[in-house]
C-alpha cells in the first residue's frame, strides 16, 4: 500500500460511522433484510441503515467513500447492491500503520521514519 493509498484508507475510517460500518461489514453475524445469506460476509444497504440508524443517503454515501479507498466492494444482486468488505485491503491497512514510525519501508511505497 503506497502513502496515497494509505492516506485514502487512513481517511476513510478515521470517520467513526464508516469505521462502525466497516466493522460490521467484517463480521456481522445478525438478522439480514436483503439478498445477503447467513453466514455469508457482506451486507446490503437497508441492513446498514437499521444497523447504524442513519438515512439511506447518508449511508450510501460512507459505502462510496470507503469503496473509493478500495476497503469495500460491491455486487449486484437483482435489485439489491451487495456491499462486502475486502479483509486483504483492511489487513494491508493495519500492516502499514505497524510499519509507520519504523525504518522499514511501507509496503509499495517511500521509506518512513519517525520525526
Amino acid at each position: 500500500m503506497g502513502v496515497t493509498e494509505l492516506l485514502s484508507a487512513l481517511k476513510a475510517v478515521a470517520e467513526p460511522t464508516r469505521l462502525r460500518m466497516l466493522e460490521l461489514l467484517l463480521g456481522w453475524e445478525g438478522p439480514r433484510t436483503g439478498p445477503v445469506r447467513s453466514g455469508e460476509r457482506g451486507l446490503c444497504l437497508s441492513d446498514l441503515e437499521l444497523l447504524v440508524g442513519l438515512p439511506h443517503a447518508l449511508v450510501s454515501h460512507h459505502l462510496r467513500i470507503l469503496k473509493e479507498a478500495n476497503l469495500v466492494e460491491t455486487e449486484r444482486r437483482g435489485r439489491w447492491t451487495v456491499y462486502r468488505p475486502r479483509p486483504e485491503r483492511v489487513a494491508l491497512l493495519a500492516e502499514s500503520l505497524r510499519t509507520v514510525g519504523s525504518a522499514r519501508q511501507l509496503p509499495g511505497g517511500p521509506t518512513l521514519s519517525a520525526a
